[in-house]
């Protein structure tokens, strides 16, 4: 429904004047024929009667005051350090005055007393090529194999050259978000120095933007491949504000992909990977006025290599190998190979492994969440003994048997030498 105007109102008059119906005027300006009518009784330039009305906090001045104070507000406190937004100040109100009126009133009261404050200019910042990435989640939903599924989409973008892409996960744990920037690392060619991310739990593990601490397991993550994380600042929208936009964009650009039937999973994320591949062949990169696939070719040569090797884990703790060459990780206990007792090792949970990780190789693999709390491996206690730890006492014979369940030696039935012949060397010795 349109909103009239003191001109609409005007005209209107007119033309209820000229003897055309209040209804059909109604309808012309798309309202509602009862608020033409309210609007029509009074006159077109009669001030509104609200802007007279007395604010809720006529008589809270000083109030108000203490708290902008508090705040070293500019409006209040000469060469303060910034302004108070209307939401922490109608929160504290609340809070501290028991103050009954809402946000809106608080947002008019400021307006009227202090005028609108100064434009806030932001800095435009472009970064050189291969430097930073911006990483964000969508939610979309999908049809795949004739089942509807709610969908999420992680959206990469190269901050230089402005290439997107998008990685289709059905969830967004820890490990999906791993195996997400593989992905998008896989599909730049090559791994940005920065990757900016939003404060997500996933990323970050409590604060955010410069205080924040990066979750353990992305930030073991981020190191083995060789990418400093930067989370944005709270509700920062502008920090990364390239994937922001694209997450507008993108949603319109792909709409149609999402909303179509799939056979699978595969299958549209290769559709999602061909369209923006047609999507950087038509777009500009503003930077080097070439086309964005152009200008991702050159960028390439600045990211670093891909890790060939390296698998997703949501979880990873630091274990202390005990005597018995064991680490404890999620109520178990798993063997490591025995020159790693003593030392403190690297246990990192993956989809489906448990890997146990000394000086940036691994070194055990374990299955993960078994039936069994003891977890072995028989050659993790054999080898030659090192400067620093003895190795194990070597398996005897029947140690060997019982291992590999096989039964005892049979015991002898005939005896080799009779006790007869022991009397006679006896005897023999005394003469």
């Amino acid at each position: 429904m349109a909103k009239l105007g003191r001109t609409h109102v005007m005209i209107a008059k007119d033309m209820v004047d000229r003897s055309r119906s209040v209804r059909q005027v109604a309808a012309d300006f798309g309202v509602d024929e009862s608020t033409l009518r309210y609007r029509l009784r009074r006159a077109a330039d009669a001030p509104d009667g609200r802007r007279e009305r007395a604010s809720v906090l006529a008589g809270w001045d000083e109030r108000i005051d203490a708290v902008l104070a508090r705040f070293e507000d500019a409006r209040v406190v000469p060469e303060g350090r910034g302004y108070c937004q209307a939401q922490v100040l109608h929160g504290m109100l609340r809070r501290e005055y028991q103050f009954a009126g809402s946000y809106q009133a608080v947002r008019r009261y400021l307006r009227r007393r202090f005028g609108t404050g100064p434009v806030q200019a932001i800095r435009r910042v472009e970064t050189p090529p291969g430097v930073q990435a911006q990483h964000d989640w969508f939610d979309v939903e999908s049809r795949i194999a004739g089942e509807r599924w709610a969908m999420h989409g992680l959206l990469g973008t190269l901050s230089h050259c402005r290439a997107s892409f998008v990685w289709a996960s059905r969830t967004m744990t820890q490990v999906a978000w791993q195996t997400g920037h593989l992905a998008l690392f896989t599909r730049y060619g090559g791994v940005p120095l920065w990757v900016r991310i939003d404060n997500l739990k996933t990323g970050v593990a409590t604060g955010a933007g410069p205080t924040a601490r990066i979750s353990p397991a992305f930030h073991s993550f981020a190191a083995a491949c060789h990418f400093a994380v930067d989370p944005c600042r709270p509700a920062t929208g502008s920090d990364k504000g390239k994937v922001e936009r694209q997450v507008r964009t993108d949603r319109g650009a792909f709409a149609d992909l999402f909303v179509a039937e799939w056979s699978s999973l595969e299958a549209l994320q290769t559709a999602l990977d061909h369209r923006a591949r047609e999507l950087h062949a038509q777009q500009r990169c503003p930077l080097t006025g070439t086309t964005v696939a152009e200008a991702l070719v050159a960028e390439r040569a600045h990211l670093q290599p891909v890790p060939a090797m390296h698998e997703p884990f949501d979880c990873v703790v630091a274990r202390r190998v005990s005597r018995d060459c064991l680490v404890s990780f999620e109520g178990r206990r798993y063997s490591v190979p025995f020159a790693l007792v003593g030392r403190t090792v690297e246990v990192r949970g993956t989809a489906r492994h448990v890997v146990i990780v000394a000086e940036g190789h691994e070194r055990a693999r374990h299955a993960r969440q078994t039936a069994a709390r003891l977890v072995l491996t028989p050659a993790h206690y054999e080898g030659q003994s090192t400067p620093t730890v003895l190795a194990p006492t070597p398996l005897g014979r029947r140690a060997q048997r019982q291992l590999a369940g096989l039964p005892g030696l049979p015991t002898p039935t005939v005896v080799a030498r009779p006790l007869s012949d022991y009397i006679a060397l006896v005897e023999e010795a005394c003469r």
